[in-house]
């Protein structure tokens, strides 16, 4: 499945470009003198063979620089999970994230941009009930998507199955769950699943997960933003052993 997006964030437009210009089908830049960053980026582009246009409606300024890219291509899942299986057969400990009914770009995009730099191997999203990667995400992402392999899946309970027959382990978080993930050993390839921002992960899921942990904090709130709690647990599996 593809979806076509415009980006308007100067910082993840220059991620793209740098990263993967084949996915830019043209740059606009407003008329008239161009900022030294507007004007570097535009030589870049053209030197990397993307075409840029001027658009004549608007002023100067890094805001005004617009990005139309090709129709953003998921990743295949099966495709994926070869790989994933390759390197855990190599001895490596990659991380997968897999997202349960985000349904709030911002937090996506939020989550996109710390998997990113967090060096996650794989994003799994489900087909229904979640947001999708468009304008909004890819500019909170800011650049992240383009070291990031995001997959679409039907059924997220399969997925997660699959996974572990090559290896991965499934780390489910609720603030409900009894262990801590501060004393879970990451000993192994994790798929860390985050669940709805109000509802948490759905019952199957959940039930499919091999260890169910709580982030554990030291103050009265009990609670975090689904993003936050995300980035606190790509942190712990991104930790060396």
């Amino acid at each position: 499945m593809a979806s076509r997006l415009i980006l308007s964030g100067f910082r993840s437009i220059e991620e793209c470009l740098r990263a993967n210009p084949d996915r830019i089908a043209k740059i606009l830049v407003p008329a008239g003198r161009l900022s030294p960053r507007v004007s570097e980026l535009r030589d870049h582009a053209q030197k990397r063979g993307v075409r840029v246009e001027v658009n004549p409606n608007k002023a100067d300024g890094e805001e005004a620089v617009l990005a139309v890219l090709n129709d953003y291509e998921y990743a295949e899942f099966d495709a994926l999970l070869d790989d994933l299986a390759d390197s855990v057969k190599q001895g490596n400990r990659p991380v997968a994230l897999a997202l349960d009914g985000i349904t709030d770009v911002h937090n996506l995009g939020a989550m996109l941009r710390t998997a990113a730099f967090m060096g996650v191997s794989a994003v799994i999203l489900p087909k229904d009930r979640s947001a999708l990667i468009n304008e909004t995400v890819y500019r909170i992402a800011s650049g992240g998507l383009e070291y990031l392999r995001v997959t679409q899946v039907t059924n997220l309970v399969t997925a997660l199955e699959k996974l572990k027959e090559v290896g991965f382990w499934s780390v489910g978080f609720s603030e409900h769950a009894e262990q801590d993930l501060a004393k879970l050993k990451n000993d192994f390839p994790p798929v860390i699943v985050i669940g709805n921002e109000e509802k948490g992960m759905r019952q199957l899921v959940k039930e499919n997960c091999d260890f169910l942990v709580k982030l554990v904090g030291r103050g009265e709130l009990h609670s975090l933003n689904a993003s936050v709690a995300a980035a606190l647990a790509m942190s712990w599996a991104s930790q060396d052993l």
